[in-house]
Order: structure tokens, then sequence, then C-alpha cells
């Protein structure tokens, strides 16, 4: 024919094994004549290469195959790996970068952008972790459930519509792939963390048939596993702004004119994840006639996910002012930020080592959970009589769901509560407490002489629970075809239809509880007979419960908690932070999971109620069709042979969004919400207890349409080598919180002095409390437009050996349509409806356009030309480099990112595969990683800070032995080094957060039959 590589005669779905295959494959020697053809560069296509060297050759071999740019995973590499979640996995193809949940691979992005398309055997499927996204999150899907995934960087028409920067291909098992007959397998797993110490459990099952006409797979899997999840994670605040400045100079440089960057409250977060996944996958295949096969597939996974732990935190806001630093504290100066309005210039200064003066402690017990379940089917029709015309018609449903509840048991003193402590008769301050946070370690280190393990100091406590439940169903009509014929240089032509319908609904509830009071003090304000009296009917119920003592409330009619008392215990395991001591005063995390039933044990009554305002539902229509010329020609251009395609799908989205229809500011009318204490009482609630009973709704509809033209060619001017050029216009849906979210407000309470308040301080000056907005999030915007862009590539690939290939790519990604969350100043009314401050409020909003660009490397090989065992030994490489500008710049003019991206990325990949014996070695690295702007709550102008993941490298390895032909026992470890997760806010000596991650072992046994 001519010097263009012959493509492998294998379908490629051959490449994808099954569920249990991926847990069960053994090892298989290459002979001498399968290694002589190997080095001599001969295809033996009837000869299986198994083990980490087959799994290569079939990576490449899609690759080189495919028609478009594209990187693949095969099962080997996934059952061979120590991965958790398909997503660890995915972080080692080229271009790939993946963020981690407790040490676990979740989320991803393709070439630094999130916005990609995941589908099921070629088709869009839900997740219960994306149902208001469109981009990846895999926490739920472990890597035993899936055979494949295939990465495309370049796209045709015939793909689906909605991933900017790739689409990401998830495979399961096709039944007439596998041998005739009988295939059976399982695995059975045990680890356990470096930290945790729980002993955990991994089980998988495979069993499928094929026959002369049908063939089935059927496969289930059930796991546990425990991770830490110690934090410190605080937003940001401005120190000393109330104050207009620093007042004691802790820099000691004179000028007061400082700003500090301080967070909320000094503590420690303790928590360990719990996950608890099982599912199944299954799928059926029948050869009606000779010209017609029908299929059929199921995928259903189910998690639940325990964040179980216990904080602690020292308050750092005094009389709703961050000002608790005291002279001993050391700081860093960072930036100058000019002056603004009435907004004075700025010195923003970070933390490194604080001396705190808090007001109060809280030690806080949490059980968070998420509970998700997906079923996810397909139905297909194929038409193929060895003639022309191919055709496939396809139906798939989706549904998904996920409720997140979150339990919560706070104790502590806090700042105002006085008590009579030198038995004068007069109530007295708390004693403030004393702390030493240093920063500067790799772990910081807290330093306090309180004794916190009893409830000496903690002798008041509440409790809270609230959550969210979101469901989505998904149906998907299509129709394609391919039709062949000899015209000049084409080839053929695809073609087809589709239409999907996405319907999300998503709800918030609080439990309230039936604690309300006029007043549970000698308050002036509340008329003396009603003291200590509930509050009557709907008024009574509190989203945020008032304090209680653990001795109960005489006054109040409340006996003693003896029993929640008894339950206490000392928490002191707070990992790798010191400082501690003998621990502190908490509750077993676990009492917490029933949500319900502990916020009836702690408030009888209590009841969980829907936030309507928190309540919206979204419907999008897609209906598109594609048409896609194919052509080839073996003479060339200039002699050199080429292939490739052109295309266009247009692509119709109809969306309508139904929100609540409310005015926040506004004082509602009596009997249409729930709680507001006193003031509700003679019409003044309070913003942060309403709770509404019903709201009118708003319907927004919208729609747009677009036109996805795309061409790709590949050049072929040696039979190893060939060369891709594509062009895609792509599209991608937005995030639904940014679509169809409503405005939600947190409030605060502060001092107002005034000569007719009803307060007096310690220095007789009389004030009043008045309740203001503090921050919030109004993200809806039914109207933004989708993510848009013009994708480039340009590559050019090496096949030369066997499963060997070196490649280079350059990529461009003009983004002409971008979505970003930001935040901006508004101006509220207190609640006694005078306008007095702003409040930095997080909105949804277009920006300009930006580009993403870039390079990547790939390099792999088995390395046969080595002396003795080194002949059984390869290497895989990649690095990718991505640089984009967002349109968004940061307090220093310089220009954010997109979110998700690292700059620079790398793997290493070393294995070796022996007769009985294989192994591998796999180390993973970002850089820096931009996660969006860091959230700075401040009544002054907002300042634009970057929130930044800290440069990491992640190292795995797996050892496997083959004790029998179809029996292998194996002991995988994840991130060997203990690398951690840690953030920082726009400087690099300014402590975000760190999430401590763990290194995990397992052992474990496949089996074959």
């Amino acid at each position: 024919m001519n010097n263009k590589p012959q493509k492998c005669l294998l379908p490629v779905w051959v490449a994808a094994l099954s569920l249990g295959a991926t847990a069960v494959t053994g090892v298989a020697q290459d002979s001498g004549e399968e290694k002589a053809a190997i080095e001599s560069g001969e295809i033996l296509e009837e000869i299986e290469v198994t083990g980490i060297r087959g799994s290569q050759k079939k990576s490449v071999d899609v690759k080189r195959n495919a028609e478009v740019i594209v990187d693949s995973i095969v099962a080997e590499d996934i059952g061979k790996l120590p991965d958790v979640t398909i997503a660890d996995s995915l972080q080692r193809v080229t271009g790939v970068q993946i963020e981690r949940t407790a040490g676990e691979g979740t989320s991803l992005n393709v070439r630094g952008m999130p916005q990609v398309l995941t589908t099921l055997n070629g088709e869009q499927f839900l997740s219960p972790w994306t149902i208001t996204d469109v981009g990846a999150n895999y926490s739920d899907i472990p890597a035993s459930m899936i055979a494949g995934v295939d990465v495309y960087k370049s796209q045709g028409a015939a793909l689906p519509a909605g991933g900017i920067s790739g689409v990401v291909d998830l495979k399961t098992r096709n039944p007439r792939g596998l041998e005739e007959g009988w295939t059976a397998a399982a695995n059975a797993e045990g680890s356990r963390g470096s930290i945790t110490e729980d002993d955990n459990y991994n089980f998988n099952t495979f069993v499928g048939y094929n026959g002369d006409r049908f063939g089935f797979t059927l496969g289930g899997f059930k796991s546990n596993s425990n991770s830490a999840n110690y934090q410190i994670q605080e937003d940001m605040r401005l120190g000393f702004v109330n104050q207009g400045g620093d007042p004691l100079d802790l820099n000691g440089n004179g000028d007061l004119n400082d700003r500090y960057l301080v967070p909320g409250g000094y503590g420690v977060k303790a928590y360990v994840m719990e996950r608890e996944r099982e599912g199944f996958a299954g799928s059926f295949q029948f050869d009606v006639s000779q010209s017609l096969s029908l299929s059929a597939d199921v995928f259903y996974t189910k998690m639940n996910q325990f964040d179980r732990g216990v904080e602690s935190q020292f308050n750092g806001m005094n009389n709703d002012n961050y000002d608790v630093l005291r002279p001993g504290t050391i700081t860093r100066r960072e930036a100058v930020v000019p002056a603004r309005g009435d907004t004075p210039e700025r010195v923003i200064n970070s933390l490194q080592v604080a001396v705190v003066e808090a007001p109060d402690f809280q030690a806080t017990t949490r059980s968070q959970q998420n509970h998700t379940d997906a079923l996810n089917t397909n139905i297909e029709l194929k038409f193929d009589n060895g003639g022309p015309f191919t055709g496939s018609v396809r139906y798939v449903r989706g549904k998904a769901d996920k409720t997140y509840e979150n339990a919560i048991f706070q104790q502590g003193t806090p700042e105002w509560y006085w008590v009579d402590e030198d038995g004068d008769g007069m109530d007295d301050p708390v004693e403030p407490f004393w702390v030493t946070v240093d920063y500067r370690e790799d772990y910081p280190t807290f330093q306090f002489d309180d004794d916190l393990s009893s409830i000496d100091r903690l002798n008041l406590f509440q409790g809270f629970g609230d959550g969210t439940e979101q469901e989505a169903s998904l149906d998907v009509f299509r129709a394609d075809g391919n039709y062949e014929f000899d015209i000049a240089s084409f080839t053929s032509v695809d073609f087809g239809v589709r239409h999907g319908r996405r319907d999300v609904e998503s709800e918030r509830f609080i439990y309230m509880t039936p604690t309300g009071y006029y007043s549970t003090w000698n308050d002036p304000s509340v008329p003396e007979e009603l003291w200590y009296q509930p509050l009557p009917g709907d008024y009574a119920w509190q989203q945020y419960p008032d304090w209680n003592d653990f001795a109960g409330n005489e006054q109040l009619g409340i006996a003693p908690f003896d029993e929640l008392r008894d339950m206490l215990i000392s928490y002191n395991d707070f990992g790798p932070f010191k400082g501690w001591g003998d621990g502190v005063a908490a509750l077993d995390p676990r009492r917490l999971d029933d949500v319900n039933g502990f916020m009836n044990f702690l408030y009888p009554g209590a009841k969980r109620f829907v936030d309507p305002s928190q309540a919206y539902s979204v419907v999008e229509d897609e209906t598109s069709g594609y048409f896609q010329l194919n052509f080839a020609n073996d003479r060339g251009l200039f002699g050199v042979p080429f292939e490739g395609n052109f295309g266009v799908r247009v692509a119709e989205t109809r969306r309508e969004v139904v929100n609540a229809l409310y005015d926040q500011q506004a004082v509602p009318e009596q009997g249409n919400y729930y709680g507001g204490g006193y003031p509700a009482t003679y019409g003044e609630p309070q913003g942060w207890q309403i709770m509404y009973k019903t709201l009118g709704t708003e319907t927004t509809k919208a729609s747009f349409t677009d036109v996805l033209p795309s061409g790709n060619i590949n050049f072929f001017p040696r039979e190893d080598v060939i060369v891709r050029l594509g062009y895609a216009e792509t599209m991608s849906r937005n995030d639904l919180v940014n679509v169809g979210e409503g405005e939600s407000l947190w409030y605060q309470e502060y001092r107002v002095y005034t000569p007719d308040g009803d307060q007096e301080d310690e220095n007789g000056e009389k004030y009043k409390m008045v309740t203001s907005p503090g921050g919030g999030n109004d993200q809806g915007n039914p109207h933004v437009d989708p993510w848009r862009a013009n994708n480039y590539n340009l590559s050019t690939e090496w096949y030369f050996g066997e499963g060997g290939i070196l490649g280079a790519g350059l990529f461009l990604i003009e983004v002409e349509s971008a979505t970003q969350t930001l935040q901006e100043a508004r101006a509220y009314p207190d609640s006694d409806g005078v306008v007095r401050r702003t409040a930095n409020i997080w909105t949804t909003k277009n920006v300009p356009a930006s580009n993403l660009k870039g390079f990547e490397l790939g390099y792999k090989q088995a390395l046969t030309f080595l002396p003795g065992f080194l002949s059984d030994t390869g290497i895989e490489a990649n690095y990718t480099f991505s640089d984009n500008d967002s349109g968004a710049v940061d307090l220093e003019g310089k220009s954010f990112p997109l979110n998700s991206n690292s700059r620079h990325q790398a793997n290493l990949i070393l294995w070796y595969q022996g007769e009985r014996l294989s192994t591998r070695v796999a180390y993973n690295w970002r850089s820096d990683i931009f996660q969006g702007r860091a959230g700075l709550n401040t009544n002054e102008a907002p300042i634009s800070l970057g929130n930044w993941v800290e440069p990491a490298g992640y190292l795995d390895a797996s050892i496997n032995y083959d004790l029998l032909d179809n029996l292998t026992v194996y002991l995988q470890g994840t991130n060997l080094t203990e690398t951690n997760y840690r953030n920082y806010a726009q400087f690099e000596s300014q402590l975000r957060s760190i999430n401590v991650q763990e290194r995990r072992l397992a052992l474990g046994v496949r089996m074959r039959l």
C-alpha cells in the first residue's frame, strides 16, 4: 500500500480489560520467539503481551491508531498501580492534573482547565459528585470498576460537546471481547494508613461469558477506607481594620497604618474520613442477526462518606474586631495596597508567630456526611451488514442523588459570658486565653497554659444541624451513522443527531429548635415580665440555638444536662500539630452520625425545615446534530501520506431556572416565617434566625446556540512517525450553582455606640447591639454565558519499537468566554435600618477572554536492549507546561491563571516485569496550583488575593508476585513520602491551610479462573 503505519487489526476495545482482569491478570513471560519479534520491530498481533509491558503496549496502540490526539490507560495500568480511585490512575496521563481529598484523587483538569466532559462508553453520564457541576469528580468510582480510559485532547465533530480542554471517556468491559466460554476473577485486599492505623478492606469480583451469539459481564465491589484528614484551615481576615491600623505597632516600624492577614481563629481540625463504597457494573450483548446486535449496560455506584473529628479554636475576634494579636507577634511585610476611595493606603503583613489574647475558646465535635448513589444505564442497537452503511440508535438514562448532612456540637465559654468570680455580687468578664502559635515550622505548634480537657472552662454548649439534598436525571437519545465511499481522497462520512435533557433540583435544609425566649437575661430592651419566658408559636424556632450551661438554668426551667456531660471525652489526637497537652473536652464524633436523633437529644422537638430561599431547579435541554467527512490519501502531499476529518456540530441549549423570589432585606410579613426572636413579635426580625415558610418563585428562561467546527489531519512522513494537527471550537456549560443559586447572607452582631443605647460597656459608654450582613453569596445568574474556546493542537509521535513512543505536542486554547466567581462590596442596612458598612458578596460574572498555551513531552519504552534482568525493565516519563491568564489580577497587578491549573507537571514511572515478579514505582509532581481567590472577610474594600497550593510530589509503588499462573499476591503503597496539601494566601509565607495526608499500605491477593 504505502509506508503509512498499519493500524492494529484488533479493535481498539480489546485494549480494555474486564474489571476482574484488572485485579487478577498475571504476568506472562515472553518466549524467545516473541522477544525476537519485538526486538526486530515486527507486530505479532496474534500474540497477546500481558502484564505491565502489555498494558504499556496497548495504551500506545490506542494512541497510535486514533484519528485525534488521545492518551489512554488500560486495565493493567489501573490494576497494577496502587490506585484507589480512577483519578489516581489518570494523574499519570500526560497533561492530566488531579486534586486530592483526604489523600485520594477526586477531581481533575486537562492541560490546566477543569471544564472537562466525562463520558461512559462514549456518552455523557451522571455522577452524584457533579450534579450541579460539569467538571470531573471520581470520588465514588474505584479503579477496579473501569477497564480503560481515553483522554481526548483534540476533538472531532462526532464527540459529544461539553469539554473545553478535553473529554475523558471511561470504558467498561465489552463481553464479546472475552475469551470464549466463562471467565471469573476475584480480588481481596486489606490496607492501613500510617496515621489512622484502622484496618480497611477492598473486595471485588467478576464473572463473564462469551458464547456464540451472546455474552455478558457482571462485576461488583465493596470497600471501606479510613484516611487522616487533619487540617488547619481558615479564611483570611484583616487585623485592626476597625481601628484604622495597628495601634500596637506590632512590627515595630513606627508606622501604624499596617494591616495583618490573620485567620478567623487559631486552632486545628482533627478529622478522619471514612468512605464506604459499593456498586456493580454489568453488560449484555446479543447478536440478533448477522447484521443487528443489541447491547445493554448498567453502572451503579453508592458511597457513604463520613468526615468526623474535633476542632479546637481560640477566637481571633474581639468585639467584632480582629485585633487579638499582642506584642511578641512576628510578622513580615508583603505588599502595599494603594488608597482607593475612602479607603486609605494599606500595608499588608503576613503572620509568622501569633501571640494571641483570645477572648474565648471553642471545642467543636463534628460529623459531616455525604451519601451518594448513581445509576447509569444504556441500551443500544447497532446495524452492520458488511455494506457501506453502518449505524446505531442509543438511549441513555442516568439518575443520581447526593445528600450532605452536617452535625455540630460546640462547647466553650463565649466572650460575652460573664460570671461572678470574686463573689462581690457583680458578674466579671471571663479571663482571656493566652496562646502562641508558631507558623514557621512544617507544622504549626501551639503553646498555652489552660487546661481544656474538662468543662471547667468549657461549660456552655450548643448544637446545629444542616445540609443539602440534590438530585438529577439525565436522558439522552441519539442516532449515529457512517457511510463509506471512495470519491477522490474522501473515504466516508459520519453523521448523527442527539437530544439530551439534564434536570437538577437542589435544596438546603436546617434543623430548627423550639428554644426561643423573649430574653435569657435581664435585657432592658425587653419588658421585665417577659424575661425568661418562651416565645409563642412560630417565633420560638431557632436556627442557631442559644448557649446552654451543662448545669442547666433554673430561671429558664432547664434541668442539668448530666447525661450529656457524662458522654464527654478528652480528645487529644491532633496528629502532627503539637501543643495540645491533655486534649480538649468533646464528644465521640460518631454520636453525631444520626443528625436527627442527635438534635432531638439536645433539643427535644427539633425539626428539619427546608429553606425555600436556598432551593432552585435547573433544566437544560440540548439538541444537536453533526456531520463529519473523513479522508485519506496514500500518495499524500509531497509524497507524505495523510488522513483526517473535518466537520461541524451544531448544538442548541435551552435553559429554565426556577428559584426563590424575595427581598432578603425586607421585613417579612407576620405568619410567613419561623423564628426571629423577640424583635419579630413587633415586626423587626433578626436576619440570622429567620426561616421562611414559603416563598414565591421566579422562572427564567435562556437559550443559546453553538456552531462548533472541527478538523484533524494526520501526516505519516515515515512508517513509525505521525504528525497530527487539530482544531476544534469547544464549549462547556456552567456549574449550576453559578446559574440557579440565590442570594444568601450570613449575619453578625456588633456594637454601635449611641447616646440612646440600651447597654453600657466596662467604661460606662452606652451602646446598642445591631445585626449586619457580614458577607454572603449571590452566585446565581441564569443568563451567564457558557464557557467557549478555540482549541489548537500540534503533535509529533515517534513509535520506535513495540510499546515505545517519544512524543511532543503544542497546544493553544483561546478562551472566548469564561466564568469567574469574585467578591464585590455591597451596602446593606443594619437591623435598625441604618446603612453603616458594606459586606463582600461572592458573585458570578463572565470575564474577558484568556488563553491557555503550553507543550507536552511524553516517552515510553520497554528497555529490552539492556543486558540481563535489566531487559525486563521499562520506563514512562512525561512533562506538561501549561500557562494561562484568566484576565484577573492580584493586589500587585500580577495575572491570575485559571482555577486548578499548575504551570508544570511531571511523571516518572519505572517498572520491572520478570517471570513471576513485577514491580512499579511512580512519582507525580505538580508546581503551585491556583485555587481561585482567597476570600477576605472584611468590611473594607475587597483585596484581590490568590489561594495557592504549594508544589508537591507523590510517590507510589507496587510489588506483584505470581504464586501460580492464576494466583498473585501484591503489596502496594501510596504517598510513601507522606506529602501534605499546603495552601498559602497570596504570599508563600502566609499559611492558609494544611491538609495532612498519610502513607497507606495495602496487601492483597488476585485470583482468576
